[in-house]
């Protein structure tokens, strides 16, 4: 009960009932089946990059392209898919994570291997790939005429009622999180974000780790932007902006440690509801949706404070455990 009480989570599920009942009582509508499934099927994108966001978080960096990684690689599926509206929706749904991966592998290669700072070295490709979405798609728009059903069934089409999206979302992190918590690669992941100097002396390759987490965050990315496109019909370069800042949040909200090695993926999972809650609990309140992004940052700033005494009152505790044992 001692160990409960004290979980980072627990304390999130009792945000998230706070949040509920505000909810119930000021917005019943919300919680009717079809808003539901609305509200999870809106903030799936966010989750998708929360999770990228996560796993180049652990190692101790950040990635702040991922949004304009979704504009590009998704501004290219849609414009190939257009012209080609034979072709498949597997075959995009395969080639935008390919291609995301391509953009996380740069950005990985330009922190792992030529160790630049990465919020430095994100910030220009961030430039980079937004400009290049607007290159490749000269400006133009596309709209929900121009998308064949094939492609749009990866995101909007039913099992059990629940769209693809949401499917997408949960396996997923299903799969990144087994991936982190039970094999070796994603324990490494976790290594160099605690410390890069215990993980050096015991072999582990800080510029591989690095390049392989980027690399899932582009993944990511890619995925989410042809999901993204295929989830609301339309496209263009500029779509997705600030997205990354949204990521960020729910990965700090749901108790990652902005400096590496620390955090869950059933923490992110509770930062996506709250955050998607959050979302549509003001969007419904009448004059309330222009506090949205001002609520976003003082909800960073809050979770980063709530992490940093968490840790220190663990460091304490484990002091006094120590003394108490000598």
């Amino acid at each position: 009960m001692k160990k409960l009480l004290r979980s980072r989570n627990t304390g999130l599920i009792v945000v998230l009932l706070i949040l509920l009942a505000a909810a119930k009582i000021l917005t019943p509508t919300l919680f009717t089946k079809f808003m539901l499934i609305n509200t999870l099927q809106n903030n799936a994108i966010y989750a998708l990059l929360a999770v990228g966001e996560f796993v180049v978080i652990l190692t101790g960096g950040i990635d702040i392209s991922i949004a304009s990684q979704l504009a590009f690689v998704g501004i290219i599926c849609t414009k190939i898919s257009c012209a080609n509206p034979g072709v498949p929706g597997i075959v995009f749904f395969i080639f935008s994570i390919l291609l995301g991966a391509l953009c996380g592998a740069l950005n990985g290669f330009l922190v792992g291997y030529l160790h630049m700072v990465p919020m430095i070295c994100t910030l220009g490709t961030m430039y980079i790939y937004r400009g290049l979405a607007f290159l490749v798609s000269g400006g133009e728009w596309w709209f929900a005429a121009k998308y064949v059903d094939s492609y749009r069934w990866w995101a909007i089409g039913k099992v059990f009622g629940i769209p693809m999206l949401v499917w997408w979302v949960v396996l997923i992190m299903i799969v990144i999180g087994i991936f982190l918590g039970f094999t070796a690669p994603g324990r490494r992941i976790y290594a160099i974000g605690t410390s890069r100097e215990s993980s050096a002396v015991a072999g582990i390759k800080e510029p591989k780790v690095t390049f392989y987490a980027f690399t899932i965050c582009g993944a990511m990315a890619g995925l989410a932007g042809m999901l993204n496109t295929a989830n609301y019909a339309i496209g263009y370069y500029g779509m997705a902006e600030s997205f990354e800042m949204t990521a960020i949040a729910i990965c700090v909200l749901g108790g990652t440690a902005i400096t590496g090695g620390k955090g869950r993926m059933d923490g992110v999972a509770l930062g996506v509801i709250i955050m998607a809650v959050i979302n549509s609990f003001i969007s419904m309140i009448p004059g309330m949706s222009v506090w949205q992004k001002a609520l976003q940052g003082g909800i960073i700033i809050v979770a980063v404070a709530i992490n940093y005494f968490t840790e220190r009152s663990a460091e304490r505790q484990a002091l006094r455990e120590r003394g108490a044992l000598i």
